[in-house]
């Protein structure tokens, strides 16, 4: 009886350390939800720390409608993008002996020119898209999209290694700028979506690496310092 004793405690010990790990994930925690009761826009405006000048520029460019009403995809920059974007027109400007530009003094068309390669009409969670293998472009070639309004970009999902096995890891979405070098697709600039399906209302919400250069190919500063230039 006294070799029993000892079993039976590691049972109970056991079967307790089970019961409290599922309170704390079931109830204290809860189980990661995509969903969110609010339209795309609405989520930018709720995650200030990641959204809050892509929230701005949003209503700038005169979208703030389209991301409230439309079912779209936005694959979202981040405000580190936008600031990278701005700090390095502000440093050509410097340069140039002309006074900084903000957030404000670029016209809404410069914004809704840049902001509507990332929108998607639709709503288009990950599993949608198709795998890309940029080492191997003609068996896993990804998809060419056609943005809101004309933008090129190819979308797929990389099937990453997982402990020297491949293609069995995680799957994360990438976007090339495929109209860039049409004829080499290594030549493309891309990005990798940092966090993925997160499902307001009325679409969803892929959100990018925060180091991706606005606008894809570096051509922001051009564009915004001419409508400077224009106003």
């Amino acid at each position: 009886m006294r070799k029993l004793l000892p079993l039976a405690g590691i049972l109970l010990l056991v079967g307790l350390l089970m019961s409290a790990c599922k309170k704390d994930y079931y109830v204290d925690g809860g189980l990661a939800d995509p969903h969110y009761n609010g339209t795309v826009y609405d989520y930018l405006v709720k995650n200030p720390y990641l959204f809050d000048t892509i929230a701005f520029i949003v209503e700038k460019a005169g979208l703030k409608d389209m991301l409230q009403n439309d079912s779209v995809t936005f694959f979202a920059p981040t405000d580190q993008s936008i600031g990278d974007a701005l700090g390095q027109l502000n440093e050509y400007r410097y340069i140039m002996v002309e006074d900084s530009a903000h957030l404000s003094d670029i016209p809404g068309s410069v914004w809704r020119k840049f902001l509507m390669r990332y929108i998607m009409k639709g709503k288009h969670t990950a599993n949608q898209f198709a795998r890309v293998d940029p080492n191997n472009v003609y068996a896993y070639p990804g998809i060419n999209y056609v943005m809101a309004e004309g933008y090129i970009v190819n979308i797929g999902l990389i099937y990453q290694n997982y402990n020297g096995v491949e293609a069995v890891g995680a799957r994360v979405l990438r976007l090339t700028d495929i109209t860039y070098d049409p004829v080499t697709y290594r030549n493309n600039p891309y990005v990798m979506v940092a966090s993925s399906d997160i499902q307001p209302t009325n679409g969803v919400i892929h959100a990018l690496n925060i180091k991706h250069t606005f606008g894809f190919r570096g051509d922001f500063l051009n564009a915004a310092e001419q409508a400077l230039q224009n106003q």
